[in-house]
């Protein structure tokens, strides 16, 4: 299995006139795009039949694949009560109304719940090619935690010059520190000084996420204006692992949830409204394998062990 990685913004075309618009007609294996360019950089060779093809959906604007992984995955289960009352020879069944899982939040709740705690990433890169210079523009999620700390994918900010991030509510724009990068499992962690309108997300362990249960996925999907994009699925599988162009990722967990360019780093979420993963990659189809809705999210506790390694090794 084979990652499409981040076009070398050194080899992009120098900037002569307004950026064409992508090709948003069928699904593309390149990214990220660099907005500010007019030329996109040229698609990888296509992978050779009978081979899977992963890309990265974390920095993409405007309906090109570029690098993220991630959905959203909601549990919800159905417990049955057998028991009975003794000394009572008959039970009473009100069918009207049941409630089979009071626990489980609508997708509605879980947005609202999560309003606070989801931010949108926008990127600078600088690059040069010859005599040329430029800049490029590119987009992620991310998911805040504590103090001011906010969990992304290292994709996302791979290069970047310059990070902001969008508080959610208020829709202003603040300058974000990269606080450190691991790629190898693609997690970085941002920092901003002013927390205002910034609330820590609700977390819970993959651990208790299942085959089957229903998860949302919430990202900067396209870096579309007008607020995050909420997509709904279930996991598909856990404990997955694929190879990226920094080595391989382990205990993935896969799910149908759509995911889009910008969705990188953004929350995969249960159904009580608790982040169980990172948004990281997704399946393309190409090379004569056809692949429909095959997402990927690092689990939350590698996240959270990833970034609090990164937090601790800051000066």
């Amino acid at each position: 299995m084979d990652f499409a990685t981040n076009a070398d913004p050194s080899h992009e075309s120098p900037p002569t006139g307004p950026p064409a618009m992508p090709d948003t007609s069928t699904a593309s294996t390149w990214g990220p795009p660099w907005i500010g360019t007019p030329e996109p950089p040229l698609p990888p060779e296509p992978a050779p039949a009978g081979r899977r093809r992963w890309v990265r959906t974390g920095a993409a604007v405007l309906g090109v694949t570029a690098l993220s992984m991630g959905a959203g995955a909601v549990g919800a289960g159905l417990v049955v009560d057998h028991g009975s009352d003794q000394g009572s020879d008959s039970v009473a069944i009100d069918s009207v109304g049941v409630d089979a899982t009071p626990n489980e939040l609508s997708v509605a709740e879980i947005v609202d719940g999560l309003a606070d705690s989801v931010v949108s990433i926008e990127t600078t890169v600088s690059f040069r090619r010859g005599p040329f210079e430029g800049e490029a523009n590119g987009a992620g999620t991310g998911v805040v935690l504590d103090n001011g700390y906010i969990v992304t994918n290292a994709h996302v900010v791979d290069g970047a010059s310059e990070v902001e991030v969008t508080v959610p509510g208020t829709g202003a724009t603040v300058v974000a520190e990269i606080v450190g990068t691991d790629p190898a499992n693609d997690i970085a962690v941002l920092h901003v000084d002013d927390t205002s309108g910034l609330v820590p997300a609700s977390l819970a362990s993959s651990e208790q996420a299942a085959v089957g249960d229903s998860v949302v996925a919430i990202g900067n999907a396209l870096a579309l204006e007008g607020g995050l994009t909420v997509t709904q699925g279930i996991v598909s599988a856990l404990d997955r692992s694929v190879e990226t162009e920094a080595g391989t990722l382990d205990d993935l967990i896969q799910t149908d949830a759509a995911i889009s360019s910008g969705n990188s780093g953004g929350p995969l979420v249960n159904d009580d409204g608790e982040v169980i993963g990172i948004n990281s990659a997704v399946a393309t189809s190409g090379g004569g394998v056809s692949a429909s809705n095959i997402g990927f999210a690092i689990s939350i506790d590698t996240a959270l062990e990833v970034a609090a390694d990164l937090i601790g090794a800051t000066p």
